[in-house]
């Protein structure tokens, strides 16, 4: 909204709406109460002109230099996925759900570094922070610890005291708080500003900026969103459930790719990366009726994942559709390309379709494994061996590729799977793959294996 100048307007405190009349509701977020006064002044007001404002630099491109000063934090997994290290100068979001291990994860990187880095704890008392440090084995003369919430102090103390550091961490950025507005800290206002304020003195001083922030109820970065614009990357700490490993995964990145994962394993040493990703996730995969093997691609990493599918009689008189780790609309929609195509009664069946690996797969790539499912468990035949189906299928039935097709089957057979279907256009010599051109293969497929 356009401010008029010199004019008083309202604020929403939770979700940054603006109005320039008072509300005693926000019609946004309907809180109540929410609403802070401001007023906005013109740039000559207080006697102020353009001469009194710093001078701004202006470079021409080619000056620019052009190589990126890149921080080694001695992680070989957050440095991959975040395509060598921590950029010097930018700023970083480390986002999850409590208690998913985001102040270990920043912890650790002090580990193996041997320049100048500060911590500032604004949620933990110092007891905790020093035994946390203890318990994964991290000293240095090299580490300064403050406890506070003042943004506009913390800063002074830095530049005061010459700590000169290249690595700034804030746990959390929920519990700071500015003078230059009255709201309670952790409201949207509060975040925005001290992120702001944060952002804007690591750009000036060249600094690394690691931001430790919530998610609300609905799993978004409290703020609501508001942060995921203002810094240079967002790290997501996932945990997946099944196996209690938890995910970290690049949501958007100014200096590299995004989708990139790292795998970590909790334990009382700290995180730990799973480096053998293929093993550790179908070391539990079983040859029974109703599972099938996929590939997923999340980033630069291919990840099998075990597709179960149960297909039952009814038990109420309305059948049920239940997803776990699938999209439900993708199930409903493989489940009527077989039933008329194949002219099987799957529409009065109870369906049930679950990943096991810990991985939610939303993308069309597990359709085809998620088909061979349904069919072995509605006629209850196991797979003779061990099989990964990779392909997405369509309205017609006819199975079509997806991304880095070869890639994932060769990746199969590098696991030791027996049998890798796959559509047409990812023909190979290998003995393994079978083609898989439309649905009425599976079933042919199925036939076949009934028939021995």
């Amino acid at each position: 909204m356009k401010k008029k100048e010199g004019k008083t307007y309202f604020i929403c405190d939770e979700c940054g709406y603006e109005s320039q009349k008072w509300f005693a509701k926000c019609p946004e977020c309907n809180v109540i109460g929410s609403a802070v006064e401001y007023t906005a002044d013109s740039l000559y007001e207080n006697g102020k002109t353009l001469s009194d404002f710093h001078e701004v630099s202006i470079e021409n491109l080619n000056s620019v230099a052009q190589n990126v000063t890149r921080i080694d934090v001695g992680m070989n997994e957050l440095e991959s996925i975040l395509n060598g290290g921590l950029v010097k100068g930018g700023i970083y979001l480390v986002s999850g759900e409590p208690g998913i291990g985001k102040s270990t994860l920043v912890t650790q990187i002090f580990r193996n570094t041997v320049f100048p880095s500060i911590y500032i704890s604004g949620e933990e008392s110092k007891d905790q922070v020093f035994l946390r440090f203890k318990r994964l084995g991290i000293s240095g003369e090299n580490i300064s610890i403050i406890f506070d919430t003042h943004v506009e102090s913390i800063l002074k103390a830095i530049e005061s005291k010459k700590l000169s550091p290249q690595l700034i961490v804030v746990d959390s950025i929920q519990t700071m708080k500015t003078d230059s507005f009255d709201s309670i800290a952790g409201s949207m206002i509060q975040v925005r500003e001290c992120a702001r304020i944060l952002t804007e003195f690591g750009k000036k001083h060249g600094i690394t900026v690691l931001l430790i922030g919530h998610v609300n109820k609905e799993g978004n970065i409290a703020g609501p969103k508001v942060l995921e614009h203002i810094v240079d990357c967002v790290l997501q700490f996932e945990l997946e459930v099944t196996t209690a490993t938890r995910c970290l995964r690049v949501t958007k990145n100014r200096f590299g790719p995004t989708d990139e994962i790292a795998i970590f394993e909790m334990t009382q040493t700290g995180l730990i990366p799973i480096e053998n990703i293929g093993n550790f996730f179908i070391s539990d995969y079983s040859n029974q009726s109703g599972n099938t093997l996929s590939i997923l691609q999340q980033g630069s990493k291919l990840i099998p994942i075990e597709v179960q599918a149960l297909v039952s009689k009814p038990v109420y008189g309305q059948p049920r559709r239940i997803t776990s780790g699938v999209a439900l609309d993708r199930v409903l929609m493989i489940t009527a390309v077989l039933s008329k195509k194949l002219k099987l009664p799957l529409e009065s069946k109870d369906i049930f379709v679950n990943t096991s690996g810990g991985f939610r797969a939303f993308d069309n790539s597990t359709d085809l494994a998620i088909a061979v499912s349904l069919l072995s468990s509605l006629f209850d035949i196991k797979p003779a061996q061990s099989t990964v189906a990779i392909g997405e299928i369509g309205l017609d039935g006819v199975v079509r590729p997806v991304g880095l097709n070869e890639k994932r089957a060769e990746f199969a057979v590098k696991l030791g799977i027996e049998s890798i279907l796959v559509p047409q256009k990812c023909a190979s010599k290998n003995k393994k793959i079978q083609i898989i051109r439309d649905v009425r293969d599976i079933l042919m497929m199925f036939n076949q294996e009934e028939t021995k």
